[in-house]
């Protein structure tokens, strides 16, 4: 059975916002609490706990991807709705673990192992961004946040129980912005693309 598509729901969204990418970036991405949330309190809540196990600042975490919108807007994932297998998708904002990952990345990609991610780590950070789910391992501050990961899940219980924890880093919220406002712009040109646009 083919899984339903989040893309009709994306449309739906994006139109009511005026099919503005940017405005929808910030509204439906970055303002609020995420689909998959109950109440806003528990987000909050739960926003505090992860910086405060990874040693952030709260405001430095966004949860991104199909968790925050309900649906994924990566055509990769062919825009499937959020199901209990999901990923939840942190993202983490800071210049000085980026910058101290960035240090550590150029010598752990000179391990033969990393030789076929090679290409997609360096497009990555040119775009001011670490993949960690590859590379965490190998940080300095790696094993305290791969063990965070379970705690972040367990806390949710429920639909997130199966759920596995990304994270990805960034140099600043620019960096982060400009990520998600490509994403919203290929889901837009897909919509259109597969007449979405006209149901």
């Amino acid at each position: 059975m083919k899984d339903a598509s989040g893309l009709p729901e994306f449309w739906k969204e994006f139109s009511s916002l005026g099919q503005d990418v940017g405005y929808f970036v910030t509204a439906r991405l970055f303002d609020g609490t995420p689909a998959m949330w109950p109440q806003e309190l528990k987000y909050v809540k739960w926003r505090h706990q992860v910086a405060s196990a990874l040693e952030v600042d709260p405001m430095a975490i966004q949860l991104v991807g199909s968790a925050r919108l309900g649906y994924s807007i990566n055509p990769k994932k062919n825009f499937k709705k959020f199901h209990k297998d999901s990923d939840l998708d942190i993202a983490v904002i800071s210049p000085e673990l980026f910058d101290k990952a960035w240090g550590e990345l150029r010598e752990i990609i000179k391990d033969v192992a990393f030789a076929h991610k090679k290409r997609y780590l360096r497009k990555l950070v040119f775009e001011e961004c670490i993949a960690l789910d590859i590379v965490l391992p190998q940080l300095s501050f790696g094993e305290q946040w791969s063990r965070s990961r379970d705690l972040f899940v367990e806390d949710l219980g429920g639909v997130f129980r199966n759920c596995a924890v990304n994270y990805r880093l960034y140099r600043n919220h620019g960096s982060l912005r400009d990520y998600q406002l490509r994403s919203v712009s290929i889901a837009r040109d897909r919509a259109i693309e597969e007449g979405v646009n006209h149901g």
